[in-house]
C-alpha cells in the first residue's frame, strides 16, 4: 500500500509538471501566433499600400510637370491647357494625404514623406509659381527660360531622389515584417512540437507508472479469478494495488466465498437427489421438443426457463403432420414441479397423437380433454396451431392461453405506457377484446390471437367448447406464442412485466429473426425481474422461411 501511495503521489507530480510545461508552451505558441498575425497585417494593411501610393505619387508629380511644359509651349492665351496640371495637383494632394495616413505608425517613414513634401514645395515656389506668373503676363520666353534652367532640373531631381529614398525604406520595412512573420511561424511550429514531445513523454511515463500501479495488481487479480473459474475454488483473491483495486478484490473474494458455499450446498443436493434424479431427467427429455430448426420450411425457435430445477410445467413442441403442415403446440400446466411435468407429458403425447391423425386444432383439444378424464383441480392452457409452410395459412385453437401475437411486416406501431399492465392488452388500449383485435389487426401492427375456448379441464369438456381460428402469415411476419410466466414476472416493486412491455420489446427493432427476437425478449424480462423465476417462462417465435415461400409460389 505504501508503494501504491508513493506511485500515486509521483503520478500527481508528473501530471502537474507536465500540465505547467504544456501551458507555458501553449502561451508561447499563442504569443507567436499573435506576433505573426500582427506582422502580416502590418505588411498587408500598411507597407504594401504605402509602396503603391508612393509610386502613384511619383507618377502624379511627373504628370504635373508634363502638363506645365505643355502649357508653356503655347502663348498662354488658352487657360484650358492647364486642366491636366490642376488635375495632377489634386491627385498629388490626395496621394500625399493617403501616404501619411498609412504610415502613421512609422515615424522614420513619415520623416521621409515630410522631406519629399519639402522638396516638392521648394520646386513649386522656385520654379512652378514664377513660370505660371510669367505666362500670365504674356512672357512665355521668360517662363521657358525658367523651366529649362539648371535650378528647375536640380529641384525636380531632388523630388525623385526623395521618392526613391522613401520607396527603399518601405522595402526595408516590408522585408523586416516578412522576417518577423517567418520567425513567429517557426516559433509557433517549435511550440507545437514541444507540446507533442511533452505529451508523448508524459504518456510514456504514465504508462510506466500505471504498469506498476495498475497493470501488475490487475494481472494478479485476473490470475486469481481465472484460477477460481477453472475450478480451484479455494484460491484466495489477493488484495494488492491502489485502494480501488483493493476494494474490488475484497468484493470478488466475498463473492468467491459465497459461490464456494453455494457449490458445496449444490453438491449435497445432488447427492440427495441421486435416487430420483434419473426419473426427473427422463421426464424433462420427454418434454423436450423433437426439432425446432427450420422444420419443413419454417424457422422456429423456442425456450423454457423453468421455475424449479430443470423440470417445468410449461412445454412446447413442433412436428410435421401427414398432410405436410407443421403442428405447433405451447402448453402451460398450472403450477410447476414433477407432478405438473407428468401432466404436461400426458397432454403433449395426447395432442401429438390427435394432430398426427389429421385432427384440426379445436377437435384435437376437445379429444384430449375427453381422453384425460377427470383431472380434478389440475388444468392447463394451450395454443395449438397448424401452419402451412407453403401458403402461410394458420389454423389454431387457443384454449384459455394468453393471446399469441403476430408481428405484421411493415412500420411497427408503438403502444404508449399504461400503469395498469395487469389488465392486459385490451385494457391497455382502453378497448374491449373485440375492439382491441380490430385495432391491432392491421398491416404493420401487432395482431393478438385471442382465446377461442376455455382452458383444458374436465370441468369444461363440453362438445363444441373450442372453436377454430384462422390467419395468414406473410413473409416478414412473426408469430410469437408465450405462457403467462413471461408477462407475470415481477420486479422489486412488485410490478408486472406485462403485455405492454412485451409488445414494446417485440416492435423495438424490425426484421429480427426468431432466435434473436426470443433472446431479446427473455433478456428484457430478466432485466425487469432479475433472479430466479417464480413461474415457468416459455415462448416460441415462428416465421416462414422466405425460400420455401418463394418455391411454393413458383410451383
Amino acid at each position: 500500500m505504501r508503494e501504491s501511495a508513493g506511485l500515486r503521489h509521483g503520478t500527481r507530480i508528473v501530471v502537474v509538471v507536465a500540465v505547467v510545461l504544456v501551458g507555458l508552451t501553449l502561451l508561447l505558441a499563442v504569443y507567436s501566433s499573435v506576433r505573426a498575425n500582427h506582422a502580416a497585417a502590418e505588411r498587408k494593411n500598411r507597407l504594401d499600400p504605402a509602396e503603391t501610393i508612393a509610386a502613384e505619387l511619383h507618377t502624379a508629380i511627373v504628370r504635373e510637370r508634363s502638363a506645365l511644359r505643355g502649357y508653356m509651349i503655347s502663348d498662354g492665351s488658352d487657360r484650358a491647357l492647364l486642366d491636366p496640371y490642376y488635375a495632377a495637383l489634386t491627385d498629388i494632394d490626395k496621394r500625399a494625404t493617403a501616404l501619411r495616413a498609412v504610415l502613421a505608425d512609422f515615424p522614420d517613414l513619415l520623416a521621409l514623406v515630410d522631406n519629399l513634401r519639402t522638396s516638392y514645395q521648394r520646386w513649386q515656389d522656385a520654379v512652378v509659381v514664377p513660370e505660371l506668373s510669367a505666362m500670365a503676363k504674356g512672357q512665355p520666353a521668360v517662363a521657358q527660360a525658367l523651366e529649362l534652367g539648371q535650378d528647375s532640373d536640380t529641384r525636380f531631381n531632388q523630388i525623385g531622389t526623395d521618392i526613391r529614398d522613401l520607396k527603399d525604406e518601405i522595402a526595408v520595412e516590408q522585408a523586416d515584417a516578412a522576417q518577423r512573420v517567418e520567425a513567429s511561424s517557426n516559433l509557433l511550429l517549435t511550440s507545437f512540437g514541444t507540446v507533442v514531445v511533452l505529451l508523448l513523454a508524459m504518456a510514456a511515463l504514465l504508462l510506466i507508472l500505471s504498469r506498476r500501479w495498475l497493470i501488475v495488481p490487475i494481472n494478479e487479480l485476473r490470475f486469481a479469478v481465472n484460477a477460481v473459474a477453472a475450478g480451484r475454488h479455494d484460491t484466495t483473491i489477493p488484495a494488492v494495488g491502489p485502494r480501488e483495486i483493493v476494494d474490488l478484490a475484497g468484493n470478488v473474494e466475498a463473492m468467491r466465498a459465497q459461490l464456494v458455499s453455494l457449490v458445496r450446498q449444490n453438491e449435497r443436493f445432488w447427492e440427495a437427489l441421486a435416487q430420483e434424479g434419473p426419473a426427473v431427467l427422463a421426464l424433462r427429455d420427454a418434454l423436450t421438443p423433437s426439432s425446432l430448426r427450420d422444420t419443413a420450411g419454417l424457422e422456429l425457435r423456442g425456450r423454457v426457463d423453468p421455475a424449479e430445477g430443470e423440470l417445468a410445467g410449461d412445454w412446447f413442441d413442433a412436428f410435421e403432420t401427414p398432410d405436410g403442415r407443421v403442428a405447433v403446440v405451447v402448453g402451460d400446466v398450472a403450477g410447476h414441479g414433477a407432478t405438473c411435468g407428468v401432466f404436461a407429458l400426458r397432454l403433449k403425447q395426447l395432442l401429438t397423437a390427435a394432430l398426427s391423425r389429421g385432427a384440426e386444432p379445436a377437435t384435437a383439444v376437445q379429444w384430449v380433454v375427453e381422453a384425460l378424464g377427470d383431472t380434478g383441480e389440475t388444468f392447463a392452457t394451450a395454443l395449438v396451431a397448424l401452419v402451412d409452410p407453403g401458403g402461410g395459412e394458420v389454423v389454431y385453437a387457443n384454449a384459455g392461453h394468453p393471446d399469441a401475437l403476430v408481428l405484421r411486416a411493415g412500420t411497427r406501431t408503438y403502444l404508449e405506457d399504461d400503469p395498469d399492465e395487469e389488465a392486459g392488452l385490451a385494457s391497455f388500449l382502453d378497448l374491449d377484446d373485440e375492439e382491441a383485435l380490430d385495432h391491432l389487426a392491421k398491416p404493420g401492427d401487432v395482431e393478438p390471437l385471442a382465446s377461442t375456448g376455455p382452458l383444458m379441464s374436465s370441468l369444461v369438456a363440453e362438445p363444441g367448447a373450442w372453436r377454430l381460428g384462422r390467419l395468414r402469415l406473410d413473409p416478414g411476419d412473426v408469430l410469437f406464442v408465450y405462457t403467462d410466466g413471461l408477462i407475470e414476472a415481477r420486479d422489486g416493486d412488485n410490478r408486472l412485466f406485462g403485455r405492454s412491455r412485451l409488445v414494446e420489446e417485440l416492435v423495438r427493432v424490425d426484421g429480427r429473426p426468431p432466435g434473436q427476437l426470443l433472446e431479446d425478449v427473455f433478456a428484457a424480462v430478466r432485466q425487469h425481474a432479475p433472479g430466479r423465476p417464480s413461474d415457468d417462462r416459455t415462448a416460441i417465435a415462428l416465421a416462414l422461411d422466405p425460400r420455401s415461400r418463394a418455391g411454393s409460389a413458383r410451383a
